[in-house]
């Protein structure tokens, strides 16, 4: 993904988890699954066109992530309970930081903190790996993302107008 594209959650994370879940970094041959997952939420988001979307979601085509698994800067996690997908993380590495590209929650396991604990899961990889920042957008709008990055402790640093798809967003990061 040369272009770092949006991040998106509809959760909120105060809830404690009542599903089982496995969060593991996605290595599957099998690609269909995931992204027929993410496609399916990207299709729904009303924070986009109907233009944006039909982009992003070529972004999430099988043979797109199966060439994004392909290549060591690109990461997807992955939230499980039982065989179903809950929820998915990408982004890529770049000069000792890591952008997220998506966080997506399926609609069932929203509220659940899903995207809470994939990103826990992340930054505890990433302090591993001595990445030292995590940045990321998200649309000005998107209310639920917002919430989630300042429980998260992300300091928003800029809002940026007419970007990507010439909606506003804003850029945030947090220091490992």
């Amino acid at each position: 993904m040369a272009i770092s594209d949006a991040f998106y959650s509809e959760i909120d994370t105060a809830e404690p988890l009542s599903i089982i879940m496995k969060i593991s970094v996605f290595r599957d041959k099998s690609t269909k699954q995931i992204s027929n997952f993410v496609q399916g939420i990207v299709n729904k988001t009303f924070y986009y066109s109907k233009s944006a979307r039909s982009k992003e979601i070529k972004k999430f085509s099988p043979l797109a992530v199966k060439k994004d698994l392909k290549d060591k800067n690109k990461l997807f996690l992955i939230a499980k309970d039982d065989n179903r997908i809950a929820g998915v993380l990408n982004g890529y590495y770049e000069a000792g930081m890591f952008w997220i590209d998506w966080i997506v929650v399926g609609s069932s396991f929203r509220r659940n903190g899903v995207a809470k604990s994939l990103m826990n899961y992340l930054e505890k990889k990433l302090k591993r790996e001595k990445i030292h920042k995590i940045w990321c957008d998200c649309r000005t709008t998107n209310k639920e993302s917002i919430s989630l990055l300042k429980k998260l402790k992300f300091k928003k640093i800029a809002k940026i107008k007419r970007h990507w798809y010439k909606q506003d967003f804003y850029l945030w990061q947090k220091y490992l």
